[in-house]
């Protein structure tokens, strides 16, 4: 790796990053939505996004989990696969993804400076150069050209009407993913608004697909959809398909509404074959219909369920058995870290139904045989970002966690070292104030959820840092991400043979962070 050239190119990225557009503020992003075909056009680009074959996703939940869905199940037909995804967890490079991997440091170098120097060349004449997420998608479609994908799977970034994936003329198919309330100040209050938002990525005799969304909701898709004249269905359910004779086990990516994401990246994928498998010189078209043929019979194809099972999908539903070997011992007692970077209410409550599955099948698989069940010591590691609404966030997520009579010992509200402004920061800081409101919202809540009970003789090490009289089991501020892990690295290896449960959440900051710190980062 040409790791101080690499650095160069962080740096040069890094200067693109602007400051978000006020709240409300919908004619900067009209502004910034037209200044695509500028930039586009200064690349010679315009004509040549024609030869790229799309498929083009927006909405609030699964978007990312659908997207990389179907890139896992093209990949099994034999395509060259690209997938341009959005954020990144540790390193910039996840966004753009050829053949299931983040693209290399050489390849990534040599299209950035490429798309770079020559907007650079106008960057004197309005509208300057593009900011981050612009220029990210720019290179994006960039390198898919360069790369010659079969298939360029596109994940909507904001939006959809004014986000900088929508320069693509035509798709070969759109999908939309579960919708809820999300950039509010942006896409509108209700859901109708927002759906109508999503939908303006409809294009003209483009086959479009969605899941099952409020009444109100789809209604929009539905009017939006007969506006432009594209045809919208709904994406069959999951449990309707008929699985392949060898059986079908489960998922790769864990929960139950990834059966929803799974439901229409079947239908992206198939409509896709169906479509343009043929004439992107495939390796085998025959295939490609027949497969598509069995998705309208509600079969599902053996490459299709392959694809499902392995996929993929860093800090979403991930889960991370951790041994903290302690000196002089032959093993370590073992964390083990629930990751999910839910940031909206909605998605918020379904981590917390993924949860309460998730910590009962961890804590049965990993009890001895022949001895109890031993209760679990659960810790919550939570952030959110500034512009989020925590008590949005939080009171489905405790609310659905006592309806499942889950809770927590410990709750820990702790900065992550990266930021918006500030990618990959390992600074401190030093303003506590907004964990600490988060803590007062997660107190309030507290009363009516049920709170993990201690076990007798439980002892833990102290908490590092811990201002004043806090007391954690209330909800505790810790302000380093850092030492919080190195805490519960003591946990694991001084403290009594119970199993400890971390479930991270809130931010995919914070998840990239606390992957970054595990080692079990995705590059």
């Amino acid at each position: 790796m040409d790791e101080p050239e690499y650095k160069s190119v962080l740096e040069a990225l890094n200067s693109l990053i602007s400051e978000k557009p006020k709240a409300g503020d919908k004619q900067a992003y009209e502004a910034a939505y037209e200044s695509m075909q500028t930039y586009l056009e200064r690349l010679d680009l315009v004509s040549e996004l024609t030869k790229l074959k799309v498929i083009h996703v927006a909405g609030t939940k699964g978007k990312g989990s659908t997207c990389a869905m179907v890139e896992s199940m093209l990949q099994q037909c034999g395509y060259k696969t690209g997938l341009f995804t959005s954020p990144h967890l540790v390193d910039v490079r996840e966004r753009i993804r050829l053949q299931g991997r983040p693209i290399a440091i050489p390849t990534f170098i040599k299209h950035f400076w490429w798309c770079f120097n020559n907007l650079k060349e106008y960057a004197d004449a309005h509208p300057g150069m593009p900011a981050y997420f612009r220029f990210m998608t720019i290179l994006a479609l960039k390198v898919f050209l360069e790369e010659k994908v079969d298939v360029a799977i596109l994940e909507v970034g904001v939006g959809g009407r004014l986000d900088a994936t929508n320069c693509i003329p035509q798709p070969i198919v759109c999908g939309v993913t579960s919708l809820g309330f999300d950039h509010v100040e942006l896409l509108g209050h209700t859901l109708p608004e927002i759906a109508r938002e999503k939908a303006g990525i409809f294009k003209q005799g483009v086959p479009a697909f969605t899941v099952q969304q409020p009444v109100d909701a789809l209604q929009s898709l539905l009017e939006v959809a007969a506006r432009v004249e594209a045809p919208l269905k709904l994406a069959a359910p999951f449990d309707q398909y008929i699985l392949p004779p060898e059986g079908f086990h489960q998922l790769g990516l864990a929960g139950v509404h990834q059966r929803v994401n799974a439901s229409l990246a079947v239908q992206l994928a198939a409509t896709w074959e169906q479509s343009a498998g043929h004439s992107c010189g495939g390796p085998d078209p025959a295939g490609a219909a027949k497969r598509a043929q069995q998705v309208a019979q509600l079969q599902l194809p053996d490459a299709y369920a392959a694809g499902l099972r392995q996929c993929v999908w860093p800090g979403r539903a991930q889960v991370i058995s951790q041994s903290w070997v302690s000196e002089g011992a032959s093993e370590g007692l073992g964390t083990t870290f629930f990751l999910d970077g839910a940031h909206t209410p909605e998605s918020m409550a379904t981590c917390a139904e993924w949860f309460a599955e998730a910590s009962q099948l961890q804590q049965e698989s990993s009890r001895p045989a022949g001895q109890p069940l031993a209760p679990p010591h659960r810790i919550l590691l939570f952030n959110c970002m500034k512009e989020r609404n925590p008590e949005a966030l939080l009171q489905p997520f405790m609310t659905t966690l006592a309806a499942k009579g889950l809770g927590f010992q410990q709750a820990l509200f702790v900065p992550p070292e990266s930021s918006y402004r500030k990618l990959g920061s390992t600074e401190q800081h030093k303003d506590l104030s907004w964990q600490h409101g988060l803590q007062r919202v997660y107190q309030t809540n507290l009363s009516n959820s049920p709170r993990g009970v201690a076990r007798a003789g439980l002892r833990l090490p102290p908490l590092p840092g811990l201002e004043g009289s806090q007391d954690a089991a209330q909800g505790a501020v810790l302000s380093s991400l850092r030492a919080t892990l190195n805490w519960l690295r003591r946990c694991g290896q001084e403290g009594p043979k119970a199993p400890l449960q971390v479930l991270v959440t809130g931010s995919l900051y914070l998840v990239g962070d606390v992957l970054k710190l595990l080692n079990k980062a995705p590059v």
